[in-house]
């Protein structure tokens, strides 16, 4: 008997095209349609959350660094700043700090005597206080029967033929609001502090209460009301309003 000849070529290239097959290797034609129909639905979704994922780490580290806007619920600013009022705070107006933390990259000057600015509670929490610095470091303050005195100067209040209060503090004129008549100190700005007061003083809890703010704590200089809502709604005669 003569022995069996070799496989043709036809059944050689019909066993290589099966050898993908054994080896897990070949894919159906239909399941790579599908793959590339899943990809090219699934890419754009993924393009997209990145892009949104991203825009949110630039917002968060530019609120935390360059500006934000903070909800005021109180009235010891009025009628600078009302109850309800939205304000706008420049966070860099003294200096750059790092994203989400209290440390510096540098510092500008400032704040000066006049400023409303934004800080954190010296006393502790995670509340932050609106008010106007008043004085700066070394300086002596004072009140009496109502009226403001910075190194021994009184701060003169004028009272407008509109009958708007405004209070000269040094060459800053701002609205005043309710005084305080009781007595208070004299008493020296420590170094690297500000003593800081509200323009509402009636009802103001301020450095008269909590001391002078640590120059550190300062986290930006409040520039205008965006918008003003209370339980009332929008009142619209505040929106843009500049703080001064």
């Amino acid at each position: 008997m003569s022995e069996p000849s070799s496989p043709g070529p036809a059944v050689e290239v019909a066993t290589a095209c099966l050898q993908p097959v054994k080896a897990g290797l070949f894919v159906p034609r239909s399941d790579r349609a599908f793959a590339r129909r899943a990809y090219r639905t699934v890419a754009p979704l993924a393009r997209s959350l990145l892009k949104v994922l991203a825009a949110l780490v630039i917002l968060t580290l530019g609120r935390s660094t360059l500006a934000d806007q903070y909800h005021v619920p109180t009235g010891s600013m009025w009628p600078t700043i009302a109850p309800g009022d939205r304000i706008l705070v420049d966070k860099v107006a003294y200096g750059v700090r790092v994203p989400l933390t209290d440390r510096y990259l540098f510092e500008r000057s400032g704040p000066s005597a006049g400023d409303v600015v934004l800080f954190a509670d010296p006393r502790g929490g995670s509340t932050l206080l609106v008010k106007r610095v008043i004085a700066l470091p070394g300086q002596t303050v004072m009140l009496r029967r109502g009226l403001l005195y910075v190194d021994g100067a009184a701060q003169a209040i004028e009272q407008l033929g509109d009958g708007t209060r405004v209070e000269h503090l040094g060459s800053v004129t701002h609205a005043a609001g309710e005084p305080d008549l009781a007595a208070f100190g004299p008493v020296v700005v420590p170094p690297d502090h500000l003593f800081v007061m509200g323009d509402n003083r009636a009802a103001s809890l301020d450095s008269r209460a909590m001391g002078a703010v640590p120059r550190e704590l300062v986290r930006g200089r409040v520039l205008s009301v965006v918008y003003h809502h209370d339980g009332e709604g929008f009142d619209l005669s505040r929106a843009l309003l500049s703080v001064d």
